[in-house]
């Protein structure tokens, strides 16, 4: 079952040929059956799976095929009806009873990706969460196995925060927090993970990163950090702790704890330094 879902979500042309070819085939035992045995209800199969995995483009062309289909194979079947209206009549009432669950799936989908998105999302910086952080983790642990390249966890904690919050209030802690988010995103590939683990604390996963590439991202990223005005308006900076693994280690607390050990090094040598070590 959960290939099948894989497929649907994943591969365009297979998901589409699943949702025509049951169309034919119920279309088909329609036929087949003559006009005494309904079978529109089931109709809603591949208008479902349209509906859920597809665009709303491909439900609407789901749907007109269904209902005509269905259509064709009540003509076929030779029923006589009193007045030759009556089967276009029921052929819109299935087509509306089809429109009808698929908007109402659609916006199930839609409603249920935004829950989704805010739960696997902070809410003041937009980064990732904890939880999305731990879930992108494993999917980063499971390529790391299979490609063997290398991963740079880098752990970052912004120094002088808690006086920003102390002397100015959380409203601009709030503000230098979201600030350095758009820094993080700025600074960082789209193929790099970032998060914000709370606080004032945040993790970036290098994909595909060595030594010199760890290198380049801390410059990168201290040099738009001092081009956003951060440090001058508010006093803060920051230190980071560059972790370069091999393989990434199963346990994502494990990684992030060895990246937080050399973030707090750098903090020992008088903050606003990056350490970047090898695991």
């Amino acid at each position: 079952m959960r290939t099948l879902e894989k497929l649907l979500l994943t591969n365009t042309f297979a998901r589409r040929m699943v949702i025509f070819s049951s169309i034919a085939i119920l279309g088909w035992i329609d036929l087949a059956t003559g006009f005494e045995y309904s079978f529109s209800v089931f109709y809603l199969m591949p208008v479902s799976i349209a509906a859920w995995y597809d665009s709303v483009r491909s439900t609407i062309i789901t749907i007109v095929v269904s209902g005509l289909t269905w259509l064709y194979a009540d003509f076929s079947a030779g029923h006589d009806y009193s007045n030759p209206f009556i089967p276009f009549w029921n052929a819109c009432v299935r087509l509306g009873f089809f429109s009808i669950v698929a908007m109402l799936l659609i916006k199930v989908r839609r409603n249920l990706a935004v829950l989704t998105m805010m739960a696997m999302q902070d809410t003041l910086t937009t980064l990732n969460n904890v939880r999305a952080f731990n879930f992108e983790y494993q999917l980063l642990h499971k390529i790391s196995l299979r490609k063997g390249m290398q991963f740079a966890v880098a752990m970052i904690d912004l120094d002088g925060f808690k006086a920003v919050n102390d002397q100015l209030g959380h409203s601009a802690g709030d503000t230098v927090l979201v600030k350095f988010a758009q820094v993080l995103k700025q600074s960082s590939r789209s193929s790099d993970i970032l998060a914000r683990m709370g606080g004032d604390e945040f993790v970036v996963v290098l994909l595909d990163t060595d030594h010199a590439g760890a290198e380049q991202y801390s410059s990168k990223l201290r040099e738009i950090f001092l081009s956003s005005g951060l440090k001058e308006q508010y006093g803060i900076d920051f230190s980071m702790g560059i972790r370069i693994f091999n393989h990434l280690p199963e346990n994502c607390d494990e990684a992030t704890g060895q990246a937080d050990q050399l973030m707090y090094q750098a903090k020992a040598l008088g903050k606003s330094q990056t350490m970047i070590c090898f695991a």
